[in-house]
C-alpha cells in the first residue's frame, strides 16, 4: 500500500490527544484496611477491573478513529500489478460542442471549460498512446486515431455547432474508433452538460470491455424563451389581404411578462405583439403585403444567455393567381363562371371535351370535370398524372354520366365510385365544420343550418381502403361531398352536379366558400421553413435536370442537386437564415428558410446524482466531478491504482460508533 499525499501522515501525532486525556482522567484507587470486609472487597475489585477495561476500549476506538481519518486524507492506494510497466492506452474523448455549451458558469463558457478538461485528460497519458476526439458534428475527420500532438491541435479547431447527437450514438462511434487500436486499456470520456433530451439511457448498450467516464459540466440555472414554430392562416396569401402569422413561443422557467415578438418582412418591420408567456403561448401578428413576390419573414425575440433560438425564419409566396380550369361537354356551368371568372386572383380557363389539350392540364392547380357524360381512357390517365403531381380534382357528375367510364377513372385514383342515380329527394343533415374547407367560414355555427335542397343524387361505394374525408353528409349516411388524397394531390368527389335537376346547391350560400376554398387550397400548403438538417426540399415548380441552379445566402452559394421537384441540400447549409434558389440567369425562383433544431432550446440537464445512479448500475462506468486543476491527478489515479480512502472514512465512522456503544452499554 502507498499514499498519494504521504505528508498528511504527520497528522498521526493527534492520536496523542486521547492518550493524554486518558492518562489524566485515569483514577487511582487507594487501599483502605478495614476489618472483616472480605465480601465487600470482592465487589470492589470486580468494579475496578470493569472500569479499567471500559477506559481502554474507549481509548483504542478514539485512536483508531483518528488514525483512519488521517489515513483518508493521505489517500492510501494499492498499486496495480503492471503499474511499473508502460502499458499502452487508447483514449476517446467526446467534447459536447452543441449550442447549450455556450452557457456560462463560474469558470466561464461551458465549451471552453470542456476544452480545458480535455487538455487536462491528455496530460494524464503518454505520447505513445492512441488518441481519438469526437464532437456533435460526427465529421469524417473524427473517425480515426491520432497522435497526442495532433489531438491537441484538433482541440483548437472545435467550435460551437447546431448539431446534436444522442450519446448512445456517440459512444458507438467512439467504440468503433478505439477498437482499431492494439492498446490493452481502452477508455471513453464524455464531457458534456448532459442534457436530458440527448442522454438516452435506455438505449445504451454498455460494452464491458470499455471504461466509460462521464465528466459533467454544470451551468448556472438557466431559463430560456424561444420561438418553436410558426404558420400563416391561409395556404395562398394574397396581395393587399390581411395575413395572420401565428408563432408558438415556449418558455422554460418562470413566467415572462409582456414579452415582445417582432415580425420583419423583407428587411422591414411589419408587426409587433406582446404576450405573457408561461410555458407556452400562441402570438398572432397581422400584416399586409403589397407585392406579388416571395416574402422573407423573420420572427425575433430578445432573450439571454441562450440566443441561437431568438430568431425564427420563414418564407412564403404571394402568388399572382391560381389556375382553375373547367372541362365541359356542352357548356360550363354559369355558377362556376360567376365564381372564378370574375375574380382576378383566379386565372380561369375552359376546355371542351371534344378539343382537349392534355398538356395544358398540368399547368392548373384546380381541375373541374363539369358534368361530363363520358371520360376517355386517355383523359383518365392524364388526370391521374395531374393529381399524382399535386393537382386538385373536383368531379361533378352528369345525370347521364357513363358510370363505367367514371369507375375506371375513380379506381385509378383510389377513391369510391358511383353506383347508380337515386332520383328521390334527400336532406343534408351534417356539415363537418372541422374540415379545412370551412376554416374561417363560420364565426359561430348555428344548430339550425339552412342546408341546400337535394332533388336527386348519385349513390357511392364506401370502400374501407380509401382515404375518404366527409365534407357534407346526407341523412342516409352517404356523403354529398368527400375529399380523398392520392399521392401528392387531392380529389373532391361530389354526388351531384350543378344542374338545377340536382337541387339548389349551386345557388346556396355554402356553394361559394366550399368551391372557393377548394381553389385556394389547391395551390398546396406552403412549407414556410425547413430544419437545417433536412437533406432535400420540395418545390412546386418543375425544375429542369439539365439546367444549373444555385442556392445563395449571405456570402455563400452552392449548386444543389435537382430531381424533378426535389432540391438536394444535404449538409451544404450550416447556418439558419433565408436562402434563394436562382436559375442560370440569376432570376429568383423561390426563397427557402432554414432554422436550427430546437433540441438545444430546453436547458434541462441531468443532475450529478442521476449520473451517479446510472453509473452505479454498470461496473465500468464512472462519474468524475473533480475541479479542473485536479483532473489529471484523478485520471492518473484511476489508471494506475486502487484507492482506499473511502474505506478509511468508513472505518473512522465505525470506530466512532463503537466508542458511543461502549460508553452507553458498558
Amino acid at each position: 500500500m502507498k499514499f498519494l499525499y504521504p505528508q498528511f501522515l504527520y497528522a498521526l501525532a493527534v492520536v496523542a490527544i486521547p492518550i493524554i486525556l486518558h492518562l489524566f482522567n485515569f483514577k487511582k484507587f487507594k487501599t483502605v484496611y478495614f476489618s472483616n470486609v472480605r465480601f465487600l472487597k470482592e465487589v470492589k475489585q470486580q468494579t475496578k477491573a470493569k472500569s479499567e477495561l471500559k477506559h481502554i476500549l474507549i481509548l483504542l476506538s478514539r485512536i483508531l478513529a483518528l488514525s483512519s481519518l488521517v489515513l483518508a486524507f493521505a489517500q492510501p492506494y494499492v498499486p496495480k500489478k503492471n503499474m511499473e510497466l508502460a502499458s499502452k492506452h487508447a483514449i476517446s474523448i467526446f467534447v459536447d460542442n452543441s449550442f447549450s455549451m455556450n452557457a456560462q458558469n463560474a469558470n466561464g463558457q461551458l465549451l471552453q471549460e470542456a476544452l480545458q478538461k480535455t487538455e487536462s485528460i491528455s496530460e494524464a497519458y503518454q505520447t505513445v498512446d492512441d488518441f481519438h476526439i469526437i464532437t456533435n458534428d460526427l465529421s469524417a475527420q473524427h473517425q480515426r486515431l491520432i497522435t497526442k500532438e495532433a489531438f491537441l491541435e484538433e482541440l483548437g479547431n472545435i467550435n460551437s455547432t447546431s448539431n446534436t447527437s444522442l450519446l448512445s450514438k456517440v459512444v458507438n462511434r467512439q467504440k468503433q474508433a478505439i477498437g482499431k487500436s492494439d492498446a490493452d486499456q481502452k477508455t471513453v470520456y464524455l464531457i458534456s452538460d448532459f442534457q436530458s433530451n440527448t442522454f438516452d439511457l435506455d438505449s445504451w448498450e454498455i460494452d464491458t470491455n470499455l471504461s466509460i467516464r462521464l465528466i459533467p459540466i454544470e451551468a448556472y440555472q438557466l431559463n430560456n424563451l424561444y420561438i418553436d414554430s410558426c404558420w400563416i392562416n391561409t395556404p395562398s396569401p394574397q396581395k393587399g389581404q390581411n395575413i395572420k402569422l401565428s408563432a408558438r413561443v415556449k418558455n422554460i422557467g418562470q413566467e415572462r411578462k409582456n414579452s415582445s415578438v417582432k415580425l420583419i418582412i423583407n428587411g422591414q418591420q411589419k408587426a409587433i405583439a406582446n404576450a405573457d408567456i408561461n410555458g407556452e403561448a400562441i402570438v398572432d401578428l397581422n400584416f399586409m403585403c403589397e407585392e406579388d413576390q416571395w416574402q422573407d419573414a423573420s420572427l425575433i425575440i430578445n432573450d439571454y444567455p441562450i440566443t441561437f433560438d431568438n430568431s425564427f425564419f420563414a418564407s412564403f409566396e404571394i402568388k399572382q393567381n391560381i389556375n382553375v380550369q373547367v372541362i365541359y361537354e356542352e357548356s360550363t356551368s354559369s355558377s362556376l363562371k360567376k365564381l372564378f371568372a370574375t375574380d382576378p386572383f383566379f386565372s380561369f380557363s375552359e376546355q371542351s371535351l371534344s378539343r382537349i389539350n392534355h398538356s395544358n392540364l398540368f399547368n392548373q392547380q384546380l381541375l373541374i370535370l363539369d358534368e361530363l357524360k363520358s371520360i376517355s381512357s386517355g383523359l383518365s390517365e392524364s388526370i391521374q398524372k395531374f393529381v399524382a403531381n399535386g393537382g386538385t380534382l373536383l368531379v361533378l357528375p352528369s345525370e347521364k354520366s357513363n358510370l363505367n367510364n367514371y369507375k375506371y377513372l375513380l379506381n385509378s385514383l383510389k377513391t369510391d365510385y358511383y353506383t347508380n342515380l337515386d332520383k328521390e329527394a334527400i336532406r343534408i343533415v351534417k356539415l363537418h365544420e372541422n374540415h379545412k374547407l370551412f376554416e374561417g367560414v363560420f364565426e359561430r355555427l348555428s344548430e339550425k343550418i339552412d342546408f341546400p335542397k337535394i332533388s336527386q343524387f348519385f349513390t357511392k361505394t364506401t370502400l374501407s381502403k380509401t382515404s375518404a374525408s366527409a365534407v357534407l353528409t346526407l341523412e342516409n349516411g352517404q356523403t354529398l361531398i368527400s375529399e380523398y388524397t392520392y399521392e401528392k394531390g387531392k380529389v373532391y368527389l361530389s354526388s351531384i352536379g350543378l344542374n338545377n335537376t340536382f337541387g339548389n346547391f349551386n345557388k346556396h350560400a355554402l356553394f361559394v366558400p366550399i368551391l372557393y376554398n377548394m381553389a385556394i387550397q389547391s395551390s398546396g400548403k406552403q412549407d414556410l421553413y425547413h430544419p437545417l438538417s433536412t437533406p432535400f426540399v420540395t418545390t412546386e415548380r418543375t425544375l429542369s435536370q439539365t439546367e444549373t441552379y444555385t442556392i445563395e445566402g449571405e456570402d455563400f452559394s452552392f449548386i444543389p442537386s435537382i430531381q424533378n421537384k426535389q432540391i438536394g441540400i444535404y449538409d451544404q447549409i450550416k447556418e439558419a437564415g433565408h436562402y434563394h434558389l436562382k436559375d442560370k440567369m440569376n432570376k429568383k425562383i423561390s426563397s427557402l428558410a432554414f432554422n436550427y433544431a430546437r433540441t438545444e432550446s430546453n436547458p434541462t440537464t441531468l443532475p450529478i446524482d442521476k449520473l451517479e445512479e446510472f453509473a452505479s448500475k454498470h461496473k465500468n462506468v464512472e462519474v468524475i466531478a473533480d475541479a479542473n486543476e485536479t483532473l489529471s491527478q484523478t485520471i492518473n489515479s484511476l489508471n494506475t491504482r486502487t484507492t482506499l480512502w473511502k474505506l478509511c472514512i468508513i472505518f473512522a465512522l465505525g470506530f466512532l460508533a463503537l466508542e458511543t456503544l461502549i460508553i452507553r452499554r458498558l
